[in-house]
C-alpha cells in the first residue's frame, strides 16, 4: 500500500475514533457517589492456605462515574477499610494494638441489563490497597488486591440525586500486616499475608 494511502487511512481512523469518543464524552452524564460498606468475613486464610479467624470490616467508598449510556456506567473511586482485627506493634518492648486499615483506589463498572428497569444493575470493582507506614517502618495501612462483584439498585429521586444499595462478594488481600510472634527465647515481629473472602453490604447516596 502506498505511503499516501496509509496516511489517509490512519487519518480517517483517528478521525472516526475521535468522533466516537468526543460524542460519548459530550453525551455522558457525570455522577458522584458515597457509600458506607460493611463486609462480613466468610473465610480467611494465610499465605500457606491455613484457615485463620474470620474478621469483618467497615469502609467508605467515594466514586466518580460517567454514564456513557443509560445502561453502562464506569469510573474510578477510593475505598477505605477498618478491620475489627488489630495488629500487634512492638516498640521498645512495649506492645501496642493498632487497627488494620486499608486505602485503595479502584476502577468500577456498572451494567444495567434491563432496559425497562434501569434501577437494577450488576457491578464489579478492581483496585489495590496502598501501603503506608508509621514509626519504625511499621505499616498501619496494609496493601493488597481488592475485588468486588455483585448486584445493586439505585432509587433515583432526581437525575442527580438518589439512594444506592448493593450486595456482593468482596475479596481482600491483607499483605504486610505485622504482628508479634512470641517464643520462650525472644519476640519476633513478622508480616502476615492473608486473603479474606466476605459478603459486603453497602448503602449510600448518588448525585
Amino acid at each position: 500500500m502506498p505511503m499516501k494511502c496509509i496516511k489517509v487511512f490512519l487519518l480517517a481512523l483517528f478521525a472516526t475514533v475521535g468522533t466516537i469518543l468526543t460524542s460519548t464524552v459530550c453525551n455522558a452524564q457525570f455522577h458522584a457517589g458515597i457509600d458506607v460498606k460493611y463486609s462480613v468475613g466468610v473465610c480467611e486464610e494465610d499465605v500457606d492456605l491455613n484457615k485463620v479467624d474470620n474478621t469483618n470490616s467497615l469502609g467508605i467508598n467515594v466514586s466518580g462515574l460517567y454514564e456513557f449510556t443509560p445502561q453502562i456506567w464506569a469510573g474510578v473511586g477510593i475505598t477505605t477499610n477498618i478491620n475489627d482485627k488489630s495488629m500487634m506493634v512492638v516498640e521498645d518492648y512495649t506492645v501496642t494494638k493498632v487497627p488494620i486499615m486499608q486505602f485503595a483506589p479502584y476502577i468500577t463498572m456498572r451494567y444495567r441489563p434491563f432496559t425497562k428497569h434501569l434501577n437494577a444493575y450488576v457491578f464489579t470493582d478492581l483496585g489495590y490497597a496502598l501501603p503506608f507506614s508509621i514509626a519504625n517502618n511499621v505499616q498501619s495501612f496494609s496493601e493488597g488486591v481488592m475485588w468486588n462483584a455483585g448486584v445493586g439498585y439505585s432509587l433515583m429521586f432526581a437525575k442527580h440525586f438518589g439512594l444506592n444499595f448493593n450486595v456482593g462478594y468482596n475479596l481482600q488481600q491483607i499483605k504486610g500486616t505485622p504482628y508479634l510472634l512470641t517464643s520462650s527465647n525472644s519476640d519476633t515481629k513478622i508480616a502476615s499475608n492473608n486473603i479474606r473472602h466476605s459478603v459486603a453490604f453497602a448503602i449510600g447516596l448518588i448525585f
